[in-house]
């Protein structure tokens, strides 16, 4: 809805005066040029009456314009003198209109001040001249349409011209032409500018030449033109307002005519659902029938051991007893983790052969068996597989720990051997070389009192003075040497003796360390060095020597396989006593390292990140399960990059305490 204020800035556009009041005569509004040349100064629009401004004959003139508007006349106009030195009558246009205050009344005209000072014939002009501006205003308020109004412009707006009879009226608007088109150069014209845009225009001249088209009549059409362009705006969005309102009628009616369909078709529908309640109650026992039976498939199929799937033709998983396998994800993807169909797919041979299948697969650290039956629709096709899971990694496992078993069986008896046919030929290397290095001190007293009567004398083609300050030192290295055969012998014999797993030994882990430390010298020094820092006076405890040396080995190799291939390592191993009277050794390397989730898991029977290389994931096992044996403790630290370091505990208590638990 227009505002008021909205109103009077479109009419104060194309008017001088406008004067609003209410039914009461009260005054709702006065334009500013109205106050100030027509109005007492001290003029109160909120307490002002048309008597308080107006004489008694302008009075009775706006009282009777304002009764005939009430009555639905159009085309009032009244006479406006005011109470003020304003002799002359000022005629206004009356127009009326509801707002939400009520009924008010619009009296608006254009100043004359010029009437003063013309003739009487001017002054008629000029009354016809705004006689035709009203009579155009007020024929596009009453017009029908636009086009009804372009066609009758004409006859209102001729009566303004000076010779009405001889005058020719021609309009263009929206591209559509009305009226007569007067000659090209006697005419006067005014273009139609509605919203800024370039809507039309109108032209006015006469038949013949002999008249001459006045500036008063050019002014006249100026202002026609304004006045014309905000109407046929409003007209044009009233006709809008008509059109849509025609539509939204038209809405409606077609609204109740589908109701109407609505309402028949629903009780055709209803028609249709009485009919279809006997059906139905023979399908729901139907359907009861089919879901309990379809309720016993699932949980049969839920009740099979193992894992089971259900595959189409796609890969897509139809059913599944596994409650984070969802039915459509493709086998490949929910089940093994690829973005690919497995390379040793079952699918393909089974729509080929159409024989089950019964396979041994890999599936990074399990193995698993999988029985793979065909599934066929009603033309005896396959229309898909049915799977079978078991993992076997436990069985794989112990089949691997078998051969290692015969395997390490083979080698003790094997080293024990070896150390046999050693040991023989260094005993008589390390009671020979005593004999020799005597022999030789014996000697050399008698070769130095020869030297000095020949200076010049060389023993194996070396001088007699180096070989006399080294010869010593030489044999002193191969008995050393032999020492060494002698201590790496009983250390493989040592490690291929069978166990009993008493706990009877009296444990020197500095001791053993050294002697580990020889045992797994050839496999670990072309990866790492072994450095040893022991302790001093290291208290020494009840135990398994060979199994406290098993975790000694495992430890120092599970280093030297952790250290990068591009460089070689160093692994620490110390040894010294805490302030709980325990035996600590710490194993540390520069390797590798290992992420958080891995150290939870290296203790764990079977787990490995060597399974590619024959790793079988019971070496660190078996080292925590003797360490609790002995009362003590495994405990890792490591960082990714960095390395890691081992750190064994073990009670010096004749009296084993409960096993000890990892600590990562």
């Amino acid at each position: 809805m227009i505002k008021l204020e909205s109103l009077y800035t479109v009419i104060e556009s194309s008017f001088d005066f406008l004067l609003v009041v209410d039914a009461n005569e009260k005054l709702v509004y006065v334009s500013p040029l109205l106050k100030r040349t027509c109005a007492p100064k001290n003029c109160d629009v909120s307490r002002t009456h048309l008597n308080d401004i107006l004489d008694q004959e302008s009075l009775q003139s706006f009282r009777n314009a304002m009764g005939k508007m009430h009555a639905g006349a159009r085309g009032i106009i009244a006479l406006f003198t005011a109470q003020i030195d304003k002799p002359y009558p000022i005629p206004m246009k009356v127009g009326y209109i509801e707002s939400v205050h009520g009924g008010i009344y619009l009296f608006y005209g254009v100043q004359v001040d010029a009437l003063r000072r013309i003739s009487n014939e001017e002054k008629e002009e000029r009354v016809k001249e705004l006689s035709c501006l009203y009579a155009v205003a007020e024929w596009i308020e009453v017009s029908a349409s636009i086009k009804e109004f372009f066609t009758k412009l004409p006859e209102y707006l001729s009566r303004g011209m000076r010779s009405p009879d001889e005058a020719v009226v021609y309009s263009v608007f929206q591209g559509e032409e009305y009226g007569q088109k007067p000659s090209e150069d006697n005419h006067i014209s005014v273009d139609l500018i509605i919203s800024g845009e370039h809507k039309g225009e109108i032209r006015v001249g006469y038949i013949s030449g002999t008249h001459e088209l006045l500036p008063e009549e050019q002014k006249m059409l100026s202002e026609i033109g304004r006045t014309l362009s905000l109407a046929l705006e409003r007209k044009e969005l009233s006709e809008r307002m008509i059109l849509e309102q025609e539509e939204e009628e038209e809405l409606k009616r077609r609204l109740n005519e589908l109701e109407t369909k609505i309402y028949e078709r629903e009780r055709e529908l209803e028609e249709q659902k009485q009919k279809l309640s006997t059906a139905d109650s023979y399908l729901d026992r139907a359907n009861r029938s089919w879901e309990e039976t379809r309720h016993r498939l699932e949980t049969m199929f839920r009740a099979i051991p193992g894992e089971v799937m259900l595959i189409d033709l796609n890969r897509n998983v139809v059913m599944s007893n596994q409650d984070d396998i969802e039915p459509g994800d493709k086998c490949f993807r929910t089940y093994f983790h690829r973005d690919t169909p497995c390379r040793d797919c079952r699918l393909g041979k089974i729509k080929r052969d159409k024989t089950p299948i019964t396979i041994t697969i890999r599936d990074e650290d399990r193995f698993l068996e999988v029985h793979t039956l065909p599934v066929y629709n009603q033309e005896e096709e396959v229309d898909g597989i049915l799977e079978f899971y078991r993992d076997v990694t436990l069985e794989k496992t112990y089949e691997q720990q078998i051969q290692q078993a015969d395997k390490l069986a083979s080698l003790g008896q094997l080293v024990s051997g070896i150390g046999h046919e050693i040991n023989n030929p260094n005993q008589f290397i390390r009671g020979n070389i005593k004999i020799i290095r005597q022999a030789i001190t014996d000697m050399l007293p008698i070769v130095d009192a020869y030297v000095e009567d020949h200076p010049d004398l060389k023993i194996a083609r070396l001088k007699y003075d180096f070989f006399r300050e080294h010869i010593l030192t030489l044999v002193d290295d191969m008995a050393h040497g032999s020492e060494r055969i002698k201590g790496i012998v009983e250390g493989l014999r040592g490690f291929a003796r069978k166990d009993e797993g008493l706990l009877v030994d009296t444990v020197d882990v500095n001791t053993l360390l050294e002697a580990t430390k020889r045992l797994v010298k050839n496999e670990v020094h072309k990866r790492a060095e072994i450095e040893l820092e022991l302790g001093k006076d290291l208290a020494k405890f009840t135990g398994n020597s060979q199994k406290i040396e098993q975790i000694f080995v495992n430890l120092i190799v599970n280093a030297a396989q952790s250290i990068p291939d591009d460089r070689k390592g160093i692994i620490t191993v110390r040894t010294y006593m805490d302030q709980c009277d325990n035996v600590v050794i710490e194993i540390e390397d520069n390797g590798k390292g290992m992420d958080e989730k891995t150290q939870k898991q290296i203790f764990d029977p079977f787990f490995t990140t060597k399974r590619a290389k024959g790793g079988t994931g019971l070496g660190l096992a078996i080292a925590f399960r003797i360490a609790e044996e002995h009362s003590g403790s495994i405990s890792v630290s490591s960082r990714p990059g960095i390395g890691t370091k081992f750190t064994i505990r073990i009670p010096i208590r004749g009296d084993a305490a409960e096993a000890g638990k990892v600590s990562n």
